[in-house]
Order: C-alpha cells, then sequence, then structure tokens
C-alpha cells in the first residue's frame, strides 16, 4: 500500500492500539479501526485490519487463556454467526460511509445507556437475563464485526452484564473475537477485501502488535475493575463518536 510516512505512523500507532486493547486496554480498538479508515479506504480498511486483529487474538489468548467464561461466550456464538451473515450481504450492497454511520450511531447508544447505567450504579441482572439480550448482542456484534471490525463495545456490554472480573473480561473477549475474526475470513477473501498486498501491508505492522499486546498486559494488572469498566467504555463511545462524525 502507497502510504506516507505520517501514514505508516498512523498505522503503526492503530497496530499498537489492537494489540494493547486485546490484553487490557479495551475498547481501544474502535479507535484503531478509526485510524485505519482515515489513510486507507473504508471498504479497503476492513480486510486491511482483520489478519492484525487476528495475530493479536492469538496474541491474547496466549496470554489470557485461562481467564475465561466459556458458557457466556457459547450463549452469543450463534447470533454472531448470523450477524456476519447480514454484515457480508450488507458490505455486498450497500455504501460505506451510510453503514459506518449506522454503526457509529448504534455504537455510541449503546456505550451511552452503558455509562449512563454505571452513573447511576443501577444493577446489570435484568438486562442480562432477559432472553433477548443474548440474542441481540451476539447479532450485533457479528453485523459491526464483518461490516467495520468495531463489535468491541457490544461484546464489553455483553460481558460486563455477566458480572465478569477484568481478567476475566479480557481473556473471554480474546477468546471470542479469536474465533469469530477466524470465521470471518472466508467471506472477507470472498468480497476481495483481503489481499496478498494487504497481507504484507499486516506483516510489516506486526512488531506493533506484539508490543502494543505487552503494554496492555502490564496495564491490567494496575488497574482497578472500576476503573477499568470506565475507561473502557469511555474509549468506546470516543470511537463510536468519530464513526458517526467522519
Amino acid at each position: 500500500m502507497d502510504l506516507s510516512a505520517a501514514g505508516w505512523a498512523v498505522a503503526l500507532l492503530a497496530a499498537w492500539l489492537v494489540g494493547a486493547s486485546k490484553t487490557g486496554l479495551s475498547g481501544a480498538v474502535t479507535i484503531a479501526v478509526v485510524l485505519f479508515a482515515s489513510i486507507i479506504p473504508a471498504r479497503e480498511a476492513t480486510g486491511a485490519l482483520l489478519p492484525v486483529l487476528i495475530c493479536a487474538d492469538f496474541i491474547a489468548v496466549s496470554m489470557l487463556r485461562k481467564n475465561v467464561r466459556w458458557q457466556e461466550l457459547l450463549r452469543i456464538f450463534p447470533w454472531t454467526a448470523v450477524g456476519v451473515g447480514l454484515g457480508t450481504v450488507m458490505l455486498y450492497f450497500s455504501n460505506d460511509a451510510q453503514v459506518q454511520r449506522v454503526i457509529g450511531a448504534i455504537i455510541v447508544g449503546m456505550t451511552t445507556y452503558q455509562l449512563y447505567r454505571k452513573a447511576r450504579r443501577l444493577n446489570d441482572v435484568t438486562i442480562s437475563a432477559h432472553p433477548a439480550f443474548a440474542p441481540s448482542m451476539g447479532v450485533a456484534a457479528g453485523f459491526t464485526t464483518m461490516v467495520a471490525n468495531a463489535a468491541g463495545p457490544f461484546v464489553l456490554i455483553y460481558m460486563l452484564a455477566m458480572r465478569m472480573g477484568k481478567l476475566e473480561v479480557v481473556g473471554s473477549i480474546a477468546w471470542y473475537f479469536l474465533v469469530v475474526n477466524l470465521f470471518k475470513v472466508p467471506f472477507a477473501v470472498g468480497l476481495g477485501l483481503i489481499t496478498w498486498e494487504s497481507l504484507f501491508f499486516n506483516l510489516c505492522l506486526v512488531p506493533a502488535v506484539g508490543l502494543g499486546a505487552w503494554a496492555g498486559r502490564r496495564l491490567l494488572d494496575h488497574l482497578q475493575q472500576d476503573t477499568f469498566e470506565w475507561m473502557a467504555l469511555t474509549l468506546a463511545l470516543l470511537g463510536g463518536l468519530r464513526l458517526l462524525l467522519a
């Protein structure tokens, strides 16, 4: 990809944020999505970012492989597959800019609602127990991850509603996205979003991903649970606003 020095700097920063988001700085991946879209056309950026995410997923799983709640993941995996299918159809037929704004609006709405609940100290048990909660989060996450690699806020809201600790949140998210991102690869290749050129570009970003994962894991060790939740949701909100207003 023909990027300027500034473009490469942005790409490396985005890759660092991807690594950090997978091991501790949850929510930052949404900002990485925005950074990629600022230097690469939105449709190409979706494919260019996917292998970077998968690389970070493998690193995160290796670090946090024991911190996972499989029961909660199995509740949303089938619904996520439905969402990925819907997102594939949307990518094939729709305008990228319009879809980006819709996703941004959904992320901002859901994250704002979760921040409101935390600020008012409202109990999440009621909403998480609703039979439509897991299916709606799964479909929304699958759709947004396929269209814009921006499912983080939905998955984060789901995990926090399940009353997980910070290590369980990060570990479960790592396993979730490893499975889902690998599942997305054939669809992305079929749409022409992953090419040999984009894979070479991804290879150049691997060191930044590794450094980000190391930094995120160190940060996680020093964060209190409540601080972690506030920071993760705030980063997700900022990323959603950027998608909405881009």
